[in-house]
């Protein structure tokens, strides 16, 4: 059975901040947005899963999430929950990317969580706070001020990256380390023949025994990750104007029906619409 995500949440702005604190608990399902999103975890315990990398939380942690990346958040009832999150549009992450400097790269990474130093967690906190403070107001220069404010706290969770006292945990699953092995397998073999019997084959195990536990570790069916890494691949071959069929067969798929049937489904367009608006993006109409 295909794994198909629901894409939630929406925005119409170039960001969006909520400060949200509740004890209700997490019940969501996996899930995944156009725009990328930030999670600053003030209090509480609990886990994140995303791409398949499940981390455990501890207060301060900063939650990095590229748009379209699956994801979900982890927390159990009863328990106290307060986060600032944060959703940006990629487009505003490109427009004011520099030489030295360019955010998406945040959103980029194959690790997803960052865990300031007790320093870099109290600066990153206050920044979001004067962030947060100057958008529920209406003072001369607010939209000004507040793109400066994020920029800086975008800005300063990089320089964190790069001290010793910050450091990118370990997600904690999968566990199982020929789990791993094998999403790395995938990664490393992604546009060629793949699918379950290919990867049990490969790795010599049973290829029943092999799904179950790719599906426990991560949450997803290897054919449903192998789809969506695909997918993801030809989304971005057609954004730097590979045609639509091409797009297809270099990212592995067999068949342009298959293909434009499973990326309706996730992105919820065409992949001619996307060729069109990635033209737009890039001047060529």
């Amino acid at each position: 059975m295909k794994d198909v995500y629901e894409k939630r949440g929406y925005l119409l702005e170039e960001f969006r901040l909520f400060h949200l604190r509740d004890a209700a608990g997490t019940e969501v399902d996996f899930h995944y947005h156009e725009f990328c999103k930030v999670l600053m975890l003030i209090s509480g315990s609990g886990g994140y899963t995303v791409e398949g990398q499940r981390y455990r939380l501890e207060p301060g942690d900063v939650v990095v999430i590229g748009n379209r990346c699956v994801h979900r958040p982890e927390f159990a009832p009863g328990t106290p929950y307060e986060r600032i999150i944060i959703y940006i549009d990629p487009e505003f992450l490109r427009e004011h990317a520099t030489k030295d400097c360019d955010l998406r790269d945040m959103f980029n990474g194959e690790r997803h969580v960052l865990r300031p130093g007790k320093a870099d967690s109290k600066e990153l906190l206050r920044i979001a706070g004067s962030l947060e403070q100057e958008l529920s107001g209406n003072e001369y220069g607010r939209e000004l001020v507040s793109r400066g404010l994020l920029m800086r706290l975008l800005v300063q969770m990089m320089r964190c990256l790069r001290k010793g006292e910050s450091h990118l945990p370990e997600p904690v699953a999968p566990k199982d380390s020929r789990i791993q092995e094998i999403l790395a397998y995938i990664d490393a073999h992604l546009t060629e023949d793949l699918d379950a019997d290919t990867i049990a084959e490969a790795f010599y195990v049973s290829k029943f025994h092999m799904m179950r536990r790719f599906r426990a570790e991560t949450g997803e069916s290897v054919h449903g990750y192998i789809s969506r890494r695909r997918l993801l691949l030809a989304r971005d071959l057609i954004g730097q104007g590979v045609s639509v069929t091409d797009a297809c067969f270099q990212s592995g798929f067999k068949s342009y029906s298959s293909f434009a049937r499973a990326y309706g489904k996730l992105f919820g367009t065409t992949p001619t619409g996307r060729m069109e608006t990635a033209a737009r993006e890039s001047g060529y109409e």
